[in-house]
C-alpha cells in the first residue's frame, strides 16, 4: 500500500511537470515565432521602403532630367536670341557709320550753298528770266534755275533723312546693347539651373550607389523593366506582317569602342555583378544614334532605368533597343530605314555619362549582340 502511494506520488508529480514544461515549451515557440514574424515584418518594411526609394530615384532622375532639358532649351533660345542681336548690332553698326558719312559730306554742301548765298547775297530769280534775250533763252534758264532748286531741295531732304536715320541707329545700337546685357544675365542663370541640375542628378545616383537595399532594389527595377520590354516585343511580333528589315544589321554609331560588353559584369553605379542585357558603346554626348536595321518604331519615350529610350521592331523575331539617349527623333508606330537617325547619345536614366546603350533581342529576349553587327 505504501509503494502503491509511492508510485502515485511519483506518477503525478511527472503529470505536474509535465504540465508545467508543456506551457513554457509553446510559450518558446510562440516567442520564436513572433520573432520570426517581427523580422519578416522588418525585412518587409525595409524592402517596401527600398522600393519606395527606388521610385523617388527614378521620379526624382526623370525629373530632373525635364528641369535639365527645360533650362538647356531656354539657354539656347536666349543664346540664339543674343546672336541675333549682335548679328543686328554689327549691321546697324555699318549702316550707322555709313550714314554718318554721308550726313557729314551733305552737311559740307549744304553749309558751302547757305554760306555763298550770305556772301553772295539771294540770287533774284525774276532778274535772271528777265535777263534773257529771247524766248528759247529764256526757256533754257527756266530750266537751270528748277534745277538749282530742286537741288538745293533734294540736299536738304536728305540732310534731314540721314540725320534722322542717324539718330533712329543710335536709339536701336543703344536699346540692343541694353538688350545684350539682359540676355547675358538671363544665360548666365540658366547655367547656373543647368549646373544645378547636374549636381542633383549626381546626388541622386550617390544615394543609390551607397545604399546597398536601393541599389539592390534598382536592379530588380531593371530587371523588371526588361521583363516588361519583352512582354511588350513579343505582344508587337504577334500584329506583325512579315519582315522589315534587311536581316543584316551595322553598328548604331560611328564610334565602336564597347565600353562595357554583354553579360556579367561590375555594374559602374551598384558596383555589385550584375547582368548587363546589352552592350555600352562609348560614343559621346549628341553623337548621331542610327538604327542598325530598318523597321518600325514600337517604343520611343521614357523608360525606367533606361531612361530616354527606342526600340525599333525588324521582323523574324528580331528587335533592336537604344537606351541613355538625350533626344529622340522619333515616334512610336513611324517606319524607319536602316541607318536612319533615331536619337542622340546621352546619360539620360541610371547611367554615370555620355553612352549608347544598345540591345539585341530575339524574341523579346537579349542576347549578344556582336552576333549580329559586323
Amino acid at each position: 500500500m505504501f509503494k502503491f502511494r509511492q508510485y502515485l506520488a511519483m506518477g503525478l508529480a511527472a503529470v505536474v511537470m509535465c504540465v508545467a514544461i508543456g506551457p513554457a515549451l509553446a510559450n518558446e515557440l510562440a516567442d520564436q515565432q513572433q520573432q520570426v514574424q517581427q523580422q519578416m515584418q522588418i525585412q518587409q518594411e525595409k524592402a517596401a521602403e527600398a522600393k519606395q526609394k527606388v521610385s523617388g530615384i527614378s521620379d526624382q532622375l526623370r525629373k530632373v532630367q525635364v528641369e535639365l532639358e527645360n533650362a538647356q532649351s531656354d539657354y539656347n533660345a536666349i543664346q540664339a536670341k543674343r546672336s541675333a542681336t549682335e548679328e543686328l548690332i554689327t549691321v546697324n553698326t555699318g549702316i550707322l557709320a555709313k550714314a554718318e558719312k554721308n550726313l557729314s559730306e551733305r552737311s559740307l554742301i549744304l553749309n558751302k550753298r547757305i554760306r555763298d548765298i550770305y556772301q553772295n547775297g539771294q540770287l533774284s530769280y525774276l532778274d535772271v528770266l528777265f535777263g534773257a534775250n529771247d524766248f528759247s533763252d529764256f526757256t533754257t534758264r527756266m530750266d537751270l534755275l528748277k534745277r538749282i532748286m530742286n537741288k538745293d531741295i533734294e540736299l536738304i531732304i536728305k540732310v534731314k533723312a540721314e540725320r534722322q536715320l542717324v539718330l533712329q541707329k543710335r536709339a536701336e545700337l543703344e536699346s540692343d546693347k541694353a538688350a545684350i546685357l539682359q540676355l547675358e544675365k538671363a544665360a548666365i542663370e540658366k547655367k547656373k539651373i543647368i549646373e544645378s541640375s547636374k549636381k542633383e542628378r549626381e546626388a541622386v545616383l550617390e544615394k543609390a550607389i551607397n545604399d546597398r537595399d536601393v541599389a539592390e532594389q534598382s536592379y530588380q527595377e531593371l530587371l523588371e523593366a526588361s521583363r516588361k520590354i519583352e512582354q511588350m516585343i513579343r505582344q508587337s511580333q504577334r500584329g506583325q506582317q512579315g519582315p522589315s528589315g534587311t536581316g543584316a544589321m551595322m553598328w548604331p554609331t560611328d564610334v565602336t569602342d564597347i565600353t562595357s560588353p554583354y553579360g556579367w559584369r561590375t555594374h559602374p553605379i551598384f558596383g555589385t555583378s550584375r547582368y548587363h542585357s546589352g552592350i555600352d558603346i562609348g560614343a559621346d554626348y549628341g553623337d548621331s544614334v542610327r538604327a542598325a536595321d530598318g523597321g518600325v518604331v514600337i517604343y520611343a519615350d521614357w523608360m525606367s532605368g533606361y531612361g530616354k529610350t527606342v526600340i525599333i521592331e525588324h521582323g523574324n523575331g528580331i528587335s533592336t533597343l537604344y537606351g541613355h539617349n538625350s533626344e529622340l527623333l522619333v515616334s512610336e508606330g513611324q517606319r524607319v530605314r536602316k541607318g536612319e537617325v533615331v536619337s542622340r547619345v546621352g546619360s539620360t536614366g541610371n547611367s554615370t555619362g555620355p553612352h549608347l546603350h544598345f540591345e539585341v533581342r530575339q524574341n523579346g529576349s537579349p542576347t549578344s549582340p556582336l552576333d549580329y553587327l559586323p
